[in-house]
């Protein structure tokens, strides 16, 4: 006969399926399991183990950490690692990767892990409860053993059983399970003197030896149910393969038969989450062993007068030194339980008021190590302004910008200065920036988690109470950097990307990723001012159940004649949106850019402290109205006569130049940038939204994604929007002519462009389909001289704003401006040419921008002539206009910078 397969991978899939109802209630009432894997550098096949471990938990939404120690690492490193584990609330099940080589004592590794966290069941404690038949969480692999063998039988009670293979991890346990069961067991060993005199009478073998072809048909009973734990790499004829204990010729003996691959191994992991998902449960009520307030009384007298959150930190640090029982709860972190005590009250924008007062904007870090007074005064206004927790000044710090050395110096004595300012009064969280790549494009995702990976851990060495991620451009970015953080430290971790719009999908997207990658609190930030973050948040706060943290901008800046930058937030405002971001459930309200120390006073006055209202889900109308309020700042700042400044470099540069351009004319005050794919030899199209999406971090200010109508498809065009807004690019700019020469039917075509994004923006396609989610496009349009008078009609089309070509006869320019018929801002493009040569060829390579000969030769003469008369133009239309638009011709930013540093001083 032949023997019937016991199918693991079919029982594993049952055992799932089984599992995700728990966990979803779990979930539900905000526990979120989480299993730790603790690696040792230098065996790379348990890098293979750990990614099916990873996609295993990832599967099931069970929140997957990678504790790696590094190369060199000690015993006394693992302990320390195990024991911050125990002491981590989130965490509900640890694992070590096995085995470990000298100079690890493996045993002494696993009587560090709490039972109740155990879910291997290699603990002394657990594997106690196995032998006296009572347990909770026995060895995976046994226990696996032990189902597939319960699943082909049945009742074991009565059954003759032969346990081959006497391990401590295997064979004992799984013949203690069978014990329990009622089964008789016979226990087979190397010291065995006829293994097969035991096996031929039994009605169930499980060989757990690790030696191919151990146990051979002749040896078992017919009919038999046999559970093949072995695994055993051999080589033939037919290459190497994976095979069990048994031999082949069993198949034709026994009755059921595990196989293997496809059989034990297959529902381990199975096991494996079953226990973590078990272990999660069972913390879930217990109380905590050791806490701020029990420090407090058990130092009497000396504790009276303790902050609460000092009292925590030191209880924190005395956990890690005790290994929790199975009657025990880990501590929680300082600042989970501070969150649970009301609103608490963050810094503000560290770089800008690092910059205000004389530090290098182009590398704020720097001045950890350079100008650390500085540095710590900035930290101690915000904290005697009331700020609760504060940021280091780190965020534009990651190995791709700084050599990694100097990144580890900086972040060091950045978060020994916030200690220092805090004296122990308030946390300091350190803070992490996007690393200026995109994730999974520019980037693989584990090179980015890598990155994060090791800040964190350098934070978490130093001393910070948490990490607080920020401006991330992505919820997939900032998926990994939570993962990252998560797996290097058992630090808390907020998370808040930019994002500006309301919608309810991608909302909902961001809350359940943070959710499932293990975030203490999330948010946003860097958003524009205080009204405009208002809605996003108020939505967030209705979709998780995670403290909501909301971040906003002091608003739209100027920069004045010095180049530094200067905001019009007045305190009371920041305040009275505090008290309608705490109406709306959030928790944690701090600023990013502009928002100095006076403004945090004013929201600590009114909001530290403040219970959160009960966060409510929006109704569709709600989004609608909510999605108009939150209309991109750039509109703001046309409306508010503060003249912005766009840029668009010549879509033929090479995109080095081109993005390092970006960042020399955003830190000179550009108000968004873009790349023109109208010059001759510009890039393909679809390279487009990566190229801006790059040239935009860079810049630190919007991009403009510029289209030519009539040289693309809708479908085309449709292609291109949605991947930008993916990347976070939100203003559009089509021309409707000046490149495209004003053809026959561009206008049309234009509309056709503004329709398109109309119906991107409401959440259907080019065909009307829905979509999933919706856009938040802010378009303009591109007017050649002579469709001045069709701007009406683009207006009503879509359109928020225009721009006109550069126009170099007065009375012709007097006249378009005249002949403008549309209620949106008009912005004037201007040529910016950096030499003579430059101008000779535009003249007769460019037909779209010819310039004047009289231009030529002064520019001949004098090459700051340009500069000269581009201020002068605006200078006399700074009044009939709502800002400008710089068009640069190559990479040369001198003659844009100086025009971009002088605008400001223009009345």
């Amino acid at each position: 006969m032949t023997a019937q397969v016991i199918d693991g991978k079919a029982v594993a899939k049952h055992r799932r399926d089984a599992l995700r109802g728990t966990i979803a209630d779990l979930q539900a009432g905000g526990i979120h399991p989480c299993l730790a894997a603790i690696t040792v550098d230098g065996d790379p096949a348990w890098g293979v183990y750990s990614k099916r471990q990873a996609r295993s938990c990832e599967l099931l939404s069970i929140v997957y950490r990678r504790e790696q120690l590094p190369a060199g690492s000690t015993q006394e490193d693992l302990t320390e690692r195990i024991e911050m584990l125990n002491a981590d609330a989130s965490v509900h099940g640890i694992i070590i990767q096995a085995p470990l080589q000298e100079p690890f004592d493996l045993f002494a590794a696993q009587s560090l892990i709490s039972p109740a966290k155990d879910v291997e069941g290699v603990n002394p404690a657990n594997l106690g409860l196995v032998l006296a038949g009572r347990a909770g969480i026995a060895p995976c692999t046994a226990r696996s053993a032990f189902a597939l063998a319960e699943h082909a039988m049945g009742d074991l009670r009565g059954v003759e059983a032969v346990v081959v293979g006497a391990s401590v991890i295997v064979g004992k346990p799984v013949a203690q399970l069978l014990l329990a069961a009622g089964a008789t067991v016979h226990i087979c060993h190397i010291d065995t003197v006829d293994v097969a005199s035991h096996t031929s009478k039994a009605d169930l073998v499980v060989v757990a030896v690790g030696k191919a072809g151990l146990v051979t048909g002749a040896m078992l009973k017919p009919g038999a149910v046999v559970v093949d734990v072995g695994i055993n790499s051999i080589s033939d004829a037919d290459g190497t393969r994976i095979v069990g204990d048994v031999d082949p010729d069993a198949w034709d003996v026994a009755g059921h038969i595990t196989p293997v691959p496809g059989g034990v191994g297959a529902l381990t992991t199975t096991i494996l989450l079953e226990h973590t998902v078990r272990a999660a449960e069972a913390l879930r009520d217990q109380v905590p062993a050791f806490e701020g307030g029990a420090l407090t009384r058990i130092l009497g007298g000396a504790g009276i007068d303790l902050p609460p959150d000092v009292a925590d930190r030191l209880a924190g640090l005395l956990s890690r030194h005790l290994v929790t029982g199975v009657s025990a709860m880990p501590h929680r972190s300082a600042l989970e339980r501070r969150l649970d005590r009301g609103c608490l009250v963050l810094d503000g924008g560290i770089t800008s008021a690092l910059v205000a007062r004389g530090v290098d904007a182009t590398c704020p870090p720097r001045a950890n190590l350079d100008a650390p007074d500085v540095v710590q005064a900035v930290h101690e206004d915000f904290i005697a302004a009331g700020a609760e927790a504060i940021t280091t000044n780190t965020f534009h710090l990651n190995r791709y910008d700084h050599d990694r050395e100097e990144c580890a110096r900086l972040v060091r004595a950045a978060v020994r200065l916030a200690r220092h300012a805090g004296r122990g009064r308030v946390m300091v969280l350190g803070s992490i920036g996007p690393l200026g790549k995109v994730v999974g494009v520019e980037l693989a995702i584990e090179e980015a988690e890598e990155a994060y990976a090791e800040l964190a851990m350098e934070m978490a060495d130093a001393g910070v109470d948490g990490v607080i991620l920020e401006t991330f451009p992505s919820t997939a970015d900032l998926a990994a950097a939570v993962r990252a953080v998560r797996r290097s430290t058992s630090l808390p971790v907020i998370a808040c990307r930019r994002y500006q719009g309301v919608d309810h999908d991608e909302m909902a997207e961001f809350a359940l990723a943070m959710e499932r990658d293990g975030a203490t609190a999330i948010g946003l930030n860097c958003v524009g001012g205080p009204r405009a973050l208002l809605p996003a948040v108020s939505l967030l706060a209705g979709l998780t159940d995670l403290p909501v943290v909301a971040q906003p901008n002091a608003g739209y800046p100027r920069r004045d004649a010095d180049g530094r930058l200067s905001y019009s937030l007045r305190p009371a405002w920041l305040a009275r949106m505090g008290e309608a971001y705490v109406a709306a459930g959030v928790r944690v309200i701090g600023g990013c850019c502009g928002v100095a120390p006076e403004h945090i006073a004013a929201l600590a006055d009114t909001v530290s402290g403040a219970v959160p209202g009960t966060p409510r889900e929006m109704g569709s109308a709600e989004i609608r109205a909510a999605r108009a309020a939150a209309a991109h700042p750039l509109l703001d700042a046309m409306a508010n006569d503060a003249f912005p400044i766009l840029t668009l470099i010549a879509g033929r540069c090479e995109i080095g130049s081109a993005a390092q351009a970006a960042g020399e004319l955003g830190h000179a005050g550009a108000a968004a940038i873009g790349l023109d794919p109208g010059w001759p030899g510009s890039a393909r199209l679809g390279e487009l939204p990566a190229q801006l999406h790059h040239v935009q971090d860079r810049a630190g200010v919007p991009g403009i994604l510029a289209l030519e109508a009539g040289s693309l498809s809708l479908i085309e065009a449709e292609s291109l929007l949605r991947a930008a807004h993916l990347l976070d690019i939100r203003l559009v700019l089509i021309d409707a002519g000046i490149f495209a020469g004003g053809r026959e039917g561009g206008g049309s075509e234009t509309e056709q462009l503004l329709s398109l994004i109309g119906r991107l923006n409401a959440g259907r396609d080019a065909r009307g389909s829905r979509i999933d989610g919706y856009t938040d496009f802010t378009v303009g349009v591109r007017l050649p001289e002579e469709a001045m008078s069709r701007a009406s009609t683009f207006a009503a089309a879509g359109a928020a704003f225009c721009t006109v070509q550069p126009v170099y006869e007065p009375s012709r320019f007097k006249a378009a401006v005249a002949a403008y018929d549309a209620d949106i801002p008009l912005l004037a493009e201007v040529l910016v040419l950096p030499d003579a040569d430059t101008a000779e060829e535009l003249d007769n390579e460019v037909p779209a921008l010819s310039v004047p000969e009289r231009l030529r030769q002064r520019l001949c003469s004098d090459p700051d002539e340009d500069v000269a008369g581009v201020l002068r133009f605006l200078g006399a239309y700074r009044h009939r206009l709502a800002g400008a638009c710089l068009l640069l011709p190559d990479a040369r930013t001198d003659a844009a910078v100086q025009v971009l540093t002088a605008v400001p001083a223009l009345t």
